[in-house]
């Protein structure tokens, strides 16, 4: 009877082995986070009441809370993603802009107050905890160029200088009103309190470029309370709240990127709209698919940093598809394309192949669109109503071909961290084949990502046989 028990619990762990958490290393390449803008995710009726209005659709859901992130975190971590980035949290019920504006958390009156309409002090905890306890950090929006009419001092004293001031971008760059060097004290306390009180693991830096002003990169200082912080935890043994990971968005080329956050090195990582568009289309112009010198595109996209212009190899491009400032992912693509999902999984499968931290946003995973969309503008059309099941067997396939890339990732160091190196080859159609090798010289890791436009049988030597790869859906291998 013992031996039968001990086979069917092999059994069973033969069937969910890919479920299996792997461990975090603490290395911020490894990340692969799941945005999801609050208001319009998902609600559970015992949280908080949520919003009724908001800048997105005007057909989607407005009153999500923290009670329904808290439910989804099981999906979360069944994609593959080992990180959650939300959107601001923080108070902005009272904020000059209308309720509109205060949903999206983006304008806040009280850095150190969550929001009453998502939830309170002990959702945010039982999140972070449950989110730990599943082996997923917990990243938060912070917005520390401008703010939406904060009258208080900070819990030690210390005080915004609300100047409206114009950033180092100059016009481009637009005006904030938390003015630097006034204001240093006032956010670097706002950048550990969070850590500090309920353990987050990170933030995600909105409009990063304002808090560059008068020639100097204030995210040195910034990033060094955070760093000192995170160093402390770890030193006390703390395993959350050690990370201290922090991502700064800026829609510039990598030129303007090493002009600005990292500059000197105050950030070491900002998003990739460079490495998004070439993959997948502009932000706010649809029906453009991206790769358009086919998988060269994805050659480069996997190469080095340097290889499209950033400072150096050491900083960390934060790679994405799609975010709730532009179209999905599934708006870039013919729905009457035979493809149509297939070319999505493409294009999963490079974020998943990718050295350094990722970014999928929530629903990607099931091709949702904005096609359905009401009154909704560019900049916020994808801010559509969040679920966690698919709705047909195309969704099905994908969200299944998502989280399988994104296992694989978590379970091969060389995809987050290897180096790559790309063969192309032509399959039995006519078109492209890139074979992409990644090694990890730390742990001996060795991987191979076939892409190919037509379905094509690689001679693969080093398996001493031939792979089958279909149309557009890449194939990953362990090479060892």
């Amino acid at each position: 009877m013992r031996k039968f028990r001990f086979l069917i619990l092999a059994f069973l762990a033969s069937l969910f082995g890919s479920y299996r958490a792997h461990a975090l290393t603490g290395d911020p390449r490894e990340l692969t986070i799941y945005q999801v803008m609050v208001a319009s995710f998902q609600h559970d009726p015992a949280g908080a009441p949520g919003y009724k209005a908001m800048w997105g659709p005007d057909n989607a859901m407005k009153n999500g809370n923290l009670r329904g992130v808290i439910n989804s975190l099981d999906h979360i971590k069944k994609l593959g993603a080992n990180a959650i980035w939300m959107t601001p949290i923080f108070d902005s019920s009272t904020a000059s802009g209308g309720e509109k504006l205060q949903s999206t958390g983006y304008f806040t009156n009280n850095f150190f107050a969550i929001d009453p309409h998502f939830g309170t002090e002990d959702d945010l905890r039982e999140l972070v905890d449950e989110a730990h306890k599943r082996g997923i950090y917990v990243i938060l929006d912070g917005v520390f160029g401008h703010h939406g009419g904060v009258t208080e001092p900070s819990p030690k004293g210390n005080t915004l200088d609300v100047t409206v001031v114009e950033c180092d971008r100059g016009k481009e760059g637009g005006t904030g009103n938390i003015a630097y060097p006034g204001s240093l004290d006032y956010i670097k306390e706002v950048a550990t309190y969070w850590i500090d009180k309920f353990g987050i693991d990170g933030w995600r830096l909105d409009q990063a470029y304002q808090a560059t002003q008068g020639g100097h990169n204030y995210w040195n200082e910034i990033r060094g309370a955070v760093e000192q912080l995170t160093s402390e935890r770890k030193a006390r043994g703390e395993k959350w709240g050690t990370l201290g990971y922090m991502v700064g968005e800026d829609w510039g080329t990598a030129d303007v990127i090493n002009r600005g956050v990292y500059r000197d090195g105050g950030l070491v990582s900002a998003f990739d709209f460079d490495g998004k568009e070439r993959i997948s289309g502009p932000m706010q112009e649809p029906g453009k698919e991206g790769l358009e010198n086919g998988w060269d595109d994805v050659a480069t996209v996997l190469a080095a940093p340097t290889v499209r212009g950033y400072l150096n190899d050491d900083v960390m491009p934060n790679l994405f598809l799609s975010n709730h400032d532009g179209y999905r992912l599934a708006d870039h693509f013919d729905q009457a394309d035979p493809y149509y999902y297939e070319k999505m999984m493409t294009r999963n499968a490079i974020l998943a192949a990718y050295s350094g931290p990722i970014t999928l946003y929530y629903g990607d995973e099931f091709a949702d669109d904005t096609r359905d969309a009401v009154g909704a503008q560019k900049d916020n059309i994808a801010r559509t109503t969040g679920h966690l099941t698919p709705r047909n067997e195309g969704e099905r396939r994908l969200e299944g071909y998502v989280a399988n890339a994104m296992r694989f990732r978590a379970k091969n160091p060389a995809m987050w961290r290897g180096e790559a190196q790309f063969e192309m080859l032509r399959n039995k159609a006519g078109g492209d084949v890139l074979v992409v090798t990644k090694e990890d010289p730390e742990s001996d890791n060795r991987v191979a990502i076939i892409f190919s436009d037509a379905d094509a049988e690689v001679p693969m030597p080093e398996l001493g046989k031939s792979v089958k790869v279909k149309a557009w859906m890449p194939v990953f291998i362990q090479l060892n």
